[in-house]
């Protein structure tokens, strides 16, 4: 069920029930906040012990959306693309088109017949961020790089530099690397109201900045710059990813 406007930080909720290919029944719940980050569960309504995933990713353009799913120690194990229908109704939202992959494998199913079922549970307390006291010490993802024949990925560390300042230290290299931390005089600071979110500017030479917002689970990485600031990492990759919370 959509619900716009439920949340002031909410900009659409999802409750679909579908197929993955002929035979995989699932439930997909997920809602969109203000900064356009996707969190929400899939569950394989068919496993031998239902349990949900976590699924955090984003919309992009003409009614897409992509979303992973994440394991608790940050290993990514499914790729969601699809396009939603009727998304501005509270009833009729649909996916009309999309497909889910398994990473490692590349096995496709066409995700078919995903219709909007009863509300089931609250969809918004999944964009819950992270009180600034919970926030970790270390996250990380894993996904298989086909290209490499290998687990890749990413990890970020912090610790404290006084209250509402983080250091940070960032390595992502889900193909290439790109690397980066905090000066040591110049630690992240939180956000004055919220605290659950810094932007930081100016990580090396080539001028790079991104944000981190921190959610119960994990922490989201996005560059800020413009793409003249990436010339100090290797080709086409920056910070960007969802990091699983380890520790």
């Amino acid at each position: 069920m959509l619900a716009l406007g439920a949340e002031a930080d909410v900009l659409g909720e999802f409750i679909f029930e579908g197929m993955l290919g002929d035979k995989i029944p699932v439930r997909l719940k997920f809602a969109v906040n203000g900064d356009e980050i996707a969190v929400g569960e899939i569950l394989y309504l068919k496993a031998k012990s239902p349990a949900p995933i976590l699924v955090v990713g984003k919309p992009t353009v003409g009614g897409w959306y992509h979303l992973q799913e994440y394991q608790a120690d940050g290993t990514v194990t499914g790729i969601m693309s699809f396009r939603i229908e009727g998304e501005d109704t509270a009833d009729d939202a649909r996916i009309t088109e999309g497909t889910w992959t398994n990473p490692r494998t590349g096995r496709q199913f066409p995700m078919r017949n995903f219709v909007t079922v009863g509300s089931i549970g609250d969809v918004t307390e999944y964009l819950a961020y992270d009180d600034p006291e919970d926030i970790g010490l270390e996250y990380a993802y894993s996904v298989w790089n086909q290209g490499y024949e290998t687990m890749m990925g990413g990890s970020v560390k912090f610790r404290w530099a006084g209250k509402y300042r983080l250091h940070f230290e960032v390595s992502n290299s889900p193909g290439n690397i790109a690397s980066g931390k905090s000066e040591p005089a110049r630690p992240a600071v939180l956000g004055e109201t919220t605290h659950d979110f810094f932007f930081y500017e100016n990580v090396n030479e080539c001028g790079y900045g991104f944000s981190a917002h921190f959610f119960k689970r994990f922490v989201v990485l996005r560059t800020t710059s413009g793409p003249g600031t990436l010339g100090c990492f290797g080709s086409g990759v920056a910070f960007d990813g969802v990091y699983i919370k380890l520790l």
